[in-house]
């Protein structure tokens, strides 16, 4: 059933090639894994999930609907917005801003079945968001006003009585409701249930620029060579809106930077033990980092390149860390020793001017296992190496340029994090 799961997922998404680019390359952005612990289909964290029992249930027009819902919503870029406290409300606004947008036969609920009106027809994924919590705080609010209306304060016993009859007819709503949404409702219309799929399909939509700038690099791509598919109408104007400006690295650096600080348990005598007082020494915790900064200095690589890629070294400096050790490579590391440097330097020496080779710095960070984070700073031009065994530390590629950046972002996305320095 797996395979034939798969099978179908990546016949609907091959004729997208033709008939459909910008779905087509929105979709392999993203990595398809089969999750049998999951109910349904759902986005998450850079990956298309599916359970295969959902996709075997689906007959082939609703498995379309089903494939090019989950491919717009990546586009609108609803997993990758911040974080939503209520995980069904977000699932319901997703799925109302597709039905308002799209010409689909799946059962989402429009803006109208939702709030009785149309004045809030084609709005946004954040608009219908918090409309819907207004509403659910209203309702709140409402109950909690009923409970003290009336003439004040009752006696205990009619108290009593009144949380009693409250429970009751909970009790009786939700087995009322149980029918139209466990076992009678067909696979489909539980994949567009909020109260059956919100919270499992939104677990893990949060805040990603990086994959947000991903997908925005494919809607500029299909905005310049106008290959929208069937993308049409108000639903492109709501794409092209959902634009944002582009990853600025210098926040790539500054999350890199937390990503990798460890903590280090250091004695003092200045705090006293909590169990032994001042007998003996207690402890603090020094938040620490070790970063080694891998310069590409072969000859596809400019000298107003490498005075941007030692500028980098520099920021570090204003994130907090003390100290950054510093390599150069082309077909091998040309330093015996790494450059430590613990204060921002304008002139520094370059080495090498040959080839490119990633391997000896893998190779390195493979011996040198004491570091939290490498950054490889490089024009790309050079085969992809293997994965490090030092899994430790974390690796976010730098590229000199957006050109090469969009060349190796893809295949390198399996051995680190990438980024690429902007014109000024």
């Amino acid at each position: 059933m797996e395979k034939d799961s798969r099978s179908r997922i990546r016949q609907v998404v091959e004729l997208w090639f033709l008939t459909e680019p910008l779905l087509f390359s929105v979709w392999t952005t993203h990595r398809l894994r089969v999750n049998p612990g999951i109910g349904t289909i759902r986005v998450s964290a850079g990956n298309i999930e599916y359970h295969p029992e959902f996709i075997a249930s689906l007959t082939q027009r609703q498995l379309e609907s089903v494939l090019r819902s989950e491919a717009v919503r990546i586009l609108l870029k609803h997993p990758y917005t911040r974080r939503k406290e209520n995980a069904e409300l977000a699932y319901t606004a997703s799925n109302i801003t597709l039905r308002e947008y799209m010409d689909t036969d799946l059962p989402f609920p429009s803006a109208e079945d939702i709030f009785g009106t149309d004045q809030f027809n084609r709005q946004y994924f954040e608009f219908y968001y918090f409309r819907l919590q207004e509403s659910a705080d209203h309702t709140a609010s409402a109950a909690l006003g009923g409970c003290g209306s009336g003439s004040g304060f009752s006696d205990q016993g009619d108290s009593g009585k009144t949380a009693q009859t409250d429970e009751t007819s909970s009790d009786a709503e939700d087995n009322e409701s149980e029918p139209g949404t466990s076992e009678s409702q067909s696979p489909i219309e539980r994949y567009a249930d909020a109260k059956m799929s919100g919270k499992e399909n939104t677990r893990d939509w949060d805040r990603d620029e990086l994959l947000g700038e991903r997908i925005n690099e494919k809607i500029q791509t299909a905005m310049e060579s106008n290959m929208w598919g069937t993308v049409a109408g108000k639903l492109r104007e709501q794409i092209i809106a959902s634009l944002k400006p582009k990853l600025d690295y210098r926040s790539v650096l500054r999350r890199f930077r937390t990503s990798v600080l460890s903590v280090r348990r250091v004695l003092t005598r200045m705090k006293p033990s909590r169990r032994y007082g001042f007998l003996y020494m207690g402890s603090r915790r020094d938040f620490t980092t070790r970063l080694l900064f891998a310069v590409d200095v072969s000859g596809s690589i400019s000298t107003e390149d490498l005075i941007r890629g030692f500028s980098v070294i520099n920021q570090f400096f204003k994130y907090g860390v003390m100290s950054v050790d510093v390599i150069q490579f082309d077909t091998e590391i040309k330093t015996e020793e790494p450059m430590t440097l613990k204060r921002a330097r304008k002139n520094i020496e370059a080495f090498g001017r040959g080839g490119t080779d990633f391997t000896p710095v893998i190779e390195y960070i493979n011996q040198h296992r004491e570091y939290d984070g490498l950054v490889i700073f490089t024009d790309g031009i050079a085969p992809v190496p293997g994965v490090p065994k030092n899994r430790k530390t974390r690796i976010l590629w730098l590229f000199n340029d957006q050109k090469r950046y969009d060349d190796m972002n893809m295949k390198l996305r399996h051995i680190g994090t990438a980024a690429f320095l902007k014109e000024d």
